[in-house]
């Protein structure tokens, strides 16, 4: 009945869309495309009866790091060892490339398959949401000369920012940012904030910067952007560590509320980062 776990292609995306709508996920085709765009051979899929009934994702960051993602299935198929036959298949490929450690960022229910598949969680991962949000350019710490000169709007990041990003993130990351940031953000000489688009919402991150003010300033000068450049007001999802207690405030203090919450999980050895400097992840299929 079921095919054995084969790559994903890009034919398949509008099927495996299907399985993000079911999920009520935020991710868009242009997400799967990114993720088959950067790691072909990472995206697995189980067929019946003609279409994609399951997928996970596998981004490497070189052989240090691979993030596990899209862990989905049609609800008419699951509770039939769909998800865990690709989980094997995601580890068995991870050990055959040599990478030493997988992450992921599991939900309530997903968290006792990958317990029993040796992963461990490292602490919780949570979405904030605010909805139609409005300018935030009334806040008294802005300052907008020091706005329009320091906090600059663009679709690159500068190369400085990449090993910042690597400290925070521990592993190098250049390859996705340049992708990311093709749909805009702010950077600055001591940080960076990114967002893209969502089914659902729009989400801020990854947001990296190396004070609670810098990242104020980053995401108030975002939030701002984007309003000014769309003209109406959005839908925003803002994923976050809440270890990160500035992080927090941060969410807090823009109008933001909790709306779930993830188990990020570990296979493999760690790996030293600063999640004090980690304002906004890049989602929970990205890290």
């Amino acid at each position: 009945m079921f095919t054995s776990p084969r790559d994903l292609t890009l034919d398949d995306i509008p099927s495996a869309m299907e399985l993000t709508v079911a999920a009520r996920w935020n991710q868009t085709p242009e997400d799967w495309n990114l993720i088959l765009g950067l790691t072909p051979h990472g995206c697995r899929c189980i067929e019946a009866a003609g279409e994609v009934v399951a997928t996970t994702t596998l981004l490497a960051y070189g052989t240090v790091l691979a993030w596990v993602g899209m862990v989905l299935t049609r609800p008419q198929y699951r509770r039939q060892g769909l998800a865990t036959r690709l989980m094997e298949d995601a580890i068995a490929n991870a050990e055959r490339d040599g990478i030493c450690t997988l992450k992921l960022d599991a939900t309530d229910e997903g968290r006792p398959l990958y317990e029993s598949l040796g992963f461990i969680v490292e602490g919780a991962v949570e979405r904030w949401g605010r909805d139609k949000i409005a300018s935030v350019s009334n806040d008294e710490t802005l300052n907008e000369e020091l706005l329009s000169q320091e906090y600059q709007w663009g679709r690159t990041i500068p190369t400085h920012l990449f090993a910042l990003d690597e400290e925070a993130f521990g592993v190098s990351r250049e390859q996705i940012l340049n992708e990311l940031s093709a749909s805009g953000g702010n950077t600055s000489a001591n940080g960076y904030v990114l967002s893209r688009s969502g089914r659902l919402a729009r989400s801020i991150g990854p947001c990296i910067a190396t004070s609670e003010d810098e990242a104020r300033r980053l995401i108030a000068t975002h939030l701002d952007t984007r309003n000014s450049a769309t003209g109406d007001p959005e839908d925003w999802y803002w994923d976050l560590l809440p270890a990160n207690a500035a992080a927090v405030k941060c969410a807090r203090e823009f109008g933001f509320t909790r709306r779930r919450t993830l188990w990020r999980m570990r296979r493999g050895k760690p790996i030293s980062n600063n999640d004090a400097m980690v304002f906004a992840t890049a989602g929970f299929e990205l890290g």
